[in-house]
């Protein structure tokens, strides 16, 4: 037993034989039945497999050893190993070298925000400071470069600060810097969306000018934030599936106000059909995201498919009908790209990895087991810890 910080590590020996030598003779123990050489030879390659990391192949190795197996003790050695081997996989361990003897346990369990998350939040949150000190700018008028450059550089800090003291007061859980970024972004798309729309159908008289557009937007994109990070923080979240909600709210209303510019004719139609879509969109994101939890990666993929959709279309579009193309037809091909480009894009990577949400509090028996290598007397031993918080 180990205590290493606030991490108690329980060793289990599993007996399974990785011996570089010979035992000595008074701990021998008593010599069984030679098994069969083929069930010997199959259940050695299981062996390799799951010494090796890779515990989903052996565990079905070990499952076809199951029925195989020639005697009791085989069969219930080879079903103990396909059950550490099952439970391994189901909860992403890895092997790992102990260091001076002593267990950590798992990061892949811990519920905190990951690098590439808090990276994303620091960088859009200079961007929200950026666009904060520009808006004071509108708002005061300045007269010289001298006035109007500090007021953006000194709110990108201030905001910059404020997610580090917000990591390291609250400690961010898995998934709720993500989910902040795109909160941030849905209230921004938001705000654009409507400011535009009300501007395109309203006459001169009563549009709102800068002031008032400039605002809306950043009150729009603070209020995305905050309730980001409180969905996150209170229900759970992961970065795949913020992530999935912020770009099902984007292409949502992309390809709604684009297909409808294009059908119509009418930028206020389109915006505004746009901007309903963008709510819905985040919706229906949130409820696939819950359904198929993607990682991030999956999600990055998607993305891509979907620009990569646009483009293409819509620049054959262009390219084939030359000086003929037209401003709506130009529209509803981008349109149908895009569409197109999400479909085939899910589809490709519905077999990518998933991303579940990390549990809060104490983690299971099965979710603490820590499988690892450490020398012994006689050669090497494949033991388990159990790691449990103090």
């Amino acid at each position: 037993m180990f205590l290493n910080r606030s991490v108690l590590t329980i060793v289990v020996t599993l007996a399974i034989a990785l011996s570089a030598g010979r035992a000595p003779a008074q701990a021998a123990p008593r010599v069984a039945p030679e098994q069969p050489t083929a069930w010997s030879a199959q259940y050695g390659e299981a062996r390799a497999a799951m010494l090796a990391g890779n515990f989903a192949a052996a565990a079905e190795k070990f499952a076809a050893l199951v029925d195989a197996a020639p005697d009791a003790p085989s069969r219930f050695l080879a079903a103990e190993m396909m059950a550490a081997c099952r439970t391994w996989a189901a909860g992403g361990f890895v092997l790992a070298q102990p260091r001076n003897a002593q267990l950590a346990a798992p990061t892949l369990l811990e519920d905190r925000r990951t690098t590439d998350e808090i990276s994303i939040l620091y960088t859009n949150a200079v961007l929200y400071g950026l666009y904060a000190g520009i808006v004071l700018d509108v708002w005061s008028e300045p007269k010289s470069p001298g006035s109007a450059i500090p007021p953006p550089l000194l709110f990108a800090g201030a905001s910059a600060g404020a997610v580090a003291l917000l990591d390291h007061s609250v400690r961010l859980r898995y998934g709720v810097a993500q989910s902040i970024v795109s909160g941030l972004y849905i209230g921004i798309e938001e705000g654009i969306a409507w400011c535009l729309w009300h501007e395109a159908h309203s006459p001169y008289s009563s549009e709102w000018g800068g002031k008032a557009v400039t605002t809306l937007i950043l009150a729009t994109g603070t209020v995305g934030a905050v309730a980001g990070g409180i969905v996150g923080t209170v229900h759970g979240t992961t970065p795949g599936r913020a992530s999935l909600m912020g770009s099902a709210a984007m292409w949502s209303g992309a390809v709604a106000g684009t297909f409808m510019g294009g059908m119509t004719g009418h930028s206020d139609t389109a915006l505004l059909s746009s901007a309903i879509m963008l709510n819905a969109g985040a919706v229906a994101g949130i409820l696939a995201g819950a359904e198929v939890s993607p990682s991030i990666a999956r999600v990055r993929f998607i993305d891509l498919g979907g620009l990569s959709g646009g483009l293409l279309v819509g620049g054959l579009y262009w390219a084939a009908q030359d000086r003929s193309a037209s401003g709506r037809g130009l529209l509803t091909a981008t349109s149908l790209g895009m569409t197109a480009g999400l479909v085939t894009s899910w589809l490709l990577t519905r077999d990518m990895e998933i991303d579940q949400p990390r549990k809060r509090g104490e983690a299971t028996f099965a979710e603490r087991l820590l499988p690892t290598v450490a020398p012994a007397t006689n050669g090497t031993g494949f033991v388990v810890g159990v790691a449990s918080s103090i």
